[in-house]
């Protein structure tokens, strides 16, 4: 009975949440946002499933090679968590017009790792008032940060846009990084928590660290000098 209570206390089963990249990060957020039991999960990727990515991208096998990512995440999700509506959207996403069918969602898990992407999904998210989750991982570096429109300075402030240089990405790093965007996601979603918002989460082998943002003054998109957090 307490478990149940638990529960429905923390349920979500009202919101709809997009994950922009269906690879390292992606799949591992979607395995978490499935578990906590989201209404509708959107999974955004064009690229196909290739060897070269399983040890990462631990929800596919050999046998899945050449298929497209976001089909099959949906039907290994549909066995894990089966009261959560999956769409897997194929689409790459160059612009945030490229985002439209996202426009009922919550919350954006950005989870690619190019720069042209995440300035799709930025534009996005400002455009809509829609806050988004940005990870970035790079062997066993990684940082996190939650932009929300209007309140926190935006991801080109946060220098996360154009911060593409991976060299290589550790299946562990890509976890961690990957739980901790949904965990800053479901604690905004559950408490409208912006506490959580601003600052650059950065993980370094077996350290955490926080840096505060601050928006630059000339800065188009965020129109906002002073921004307390």
């Amino acid at each position: 009975m307490k478990l149940k209570q638990q529960t429905q206390l923390f349920s979500i089963d009202d919101k709809t949440v997009c994950i922009v990249g269906c690879g390292a990060l992606g799949t591992n957020a979607a395995v978490h946002l499935a578990g906590a039991g989201v209404k509708k999960l959107y999974l955004c990727d064009f690229d196909t499933i290739s060897l070269s990515n399983l040890n990462r991208q631990f929800l596919f096998t050999k046998i899945d090679e050449g298929y497209l990512k976001c089909n099959i995440l949906k039907e290994r999700l549909s066995y894990y968590s089966t009261e959560t509506k999956y769409i897997p959207t194929v689409r790459k996403i160059t612009a945030a017009k490229d985002l439209d069918f996202a426009k009922d969602c919550d919350i954006i898990l950005c989870c690619v790792d190019n720069a042209v992407g995440r300035r799709a999904v930025a534009e996005f998210s400002k455009n809509t008032k829609i806050p988004a989750v940005f990870g970035g991982v790079d062997g066993f570096y990684g940082t996190v940060y939650l932009y929300l429109p209007d309140i926190s300075p935006c991801p080109d402030c946060a220098g996360i846009i154009n911060d593409i240089s991976v060299k290589s990405s550790v299946s562990s790093s890509a976890g961690i990084i990957g739980s901790m965007q949904v965990n800053l996601a479901l604690r905004y979603l559950l408490s409208s928590d912006e506490n959580s918002a601003g600052k650059i989460y950065l993980f370094d082998g077996d350290l955490w660290d926080t840096l505060k943002i601050k928006p630059h003054s000339e800065c188009k998109i965020c129109n906002i000098p002073e921004v307390t957090l």
